[in-house]
């Protein structure tokens, strides 16, 4: 295989000045192509990519309020209120939006538990402020990938890389490439994509715009580099889940719904239950319509997670 050399690339000692710069900046406080200019002067930002099968399956969940019932793929598809959404997002900047999902992984085999940590402010607030039980219902949909696609993942944080088989796979085998196909510049390519990785894993969030270089990544993979998405371990789940954001065209595209339930979920003490209540029966006129009915009492699976 052809090795590569990349004469423009800054020297080592060179982009750890410019990380330490980025790591430096007051991300509340600077314009957001100010900040793509920084990163820009890295001069080359290196993409890994991860194949998703045709028929794998991706799942999306949303909360519901009160008595809310979603009749319809749009409403638990990806937002169409662009207008509304004024924050940044651990992929997304504002005005910006993306399809939020999660695949299963080495650990974590059902991944509507991904989204449940992911997606439900209940669980962060009864963490926060030391509540120790809740009862509401999430919607669940599952989609199932019509092509294969290649999407952009990252896997060069060390606390991941420790807590998932599955990615510390993946970084044994893009490491290994690399130092094969730029055995001269394969120090900057590593420190680069760990800088990256490791804006993705940040844990301490205390203001949206501390998501703006992770989502500054993904802007310029999906709409730069036109990849269809992004797979990143799951913060939630202590990097063992697999969360995957896709563009809207992605998901109009590349996917088709399979199946749509509703989930109550019970918080008590330390344990939390998970049981099904409804599925939809039939989706109705391009996804517009969805028939619901209540699972019987014989056949609910009670799912205890931790």
């Amino acid at each position: 295989m052809e090795k590569k050399t990349f004469e423009k690339l800054p020297t080592l000692e060179e982009l750890k000045i410019i990380i330490s710069k980025i790591n430096e900046i007051d991300l509340k406080t600077i314009k957001y192509d100010d900040l793509l200019n920084i990163i820009k002067s890295l001069q080359f930002i290196p993409f890994l990519t991860a194949k998703l099968n045709k028929g794998y399956h991706i799942e999306r969940a949303r909360i519901n309020n009160t008595d809310e019932i979603f009749n319809s793929e749009k409403e638990i598809s990806y937002r169409r209120d662009y207008k509304n959404i004024t924050n940044y997002g651990r992929a997304n900047v504002p005005q910006d939006s993306l399809f939020y999902g999660a695949i299963e992984s080495d650990v974590i085999k059902h991944p509507r538990m991904v989204n449940l940590l992911e997606t439900s402010q209940i669980f962060r607030d009864l963490d926060k402020n030391n509540i120790s039980s809740a009862d509401f219902v999430m919607t669940v949909g599952k989609w199932r990938i019509k092509e294969e696609m290649e999407v952009v993942e990252l896997v060069f944080d060390e606390k991941s890389i420790k807590n998932s088989k599955d990615v510390r796979e993946s970084y044994e085998y893009h490491l290994a490439r690399i130092r094969e196909q730029m055995p001269e510049n394969s120090e900057q390519f590593e420190l680069i994509l760990k800088f990256f990785s490791n804006q993705f894993s940040k844990k301490e969030i205390n203001h949206n715009s501390d998501y703006m270089i992770s989502a500054a990544y993904t802007d310029l993979a999906l709409g730069l580099r036109g990849f269809p998405g992004l797979k990143y371990p799951s913060v939630k789940t202590d990097y063992q889940g697999h969360n995957i954001v896709l563009t809207p065209e992605a998901v109009d595209n590349l996917l088709e719904l399979d199946i749509v339930a509703m989930f109550r979920v019970i918080k008590n003490e330390k344990k939390s239950l998970i049981y099904p209540l409804k599925h939809a029966t039939e989706f109705g006129e391009n996804n517009d319509n969805f028939k619901w009915v209540d699972y019987e009492i014989e056949e609910q699976i009670i799912k205890e997670i931790d």
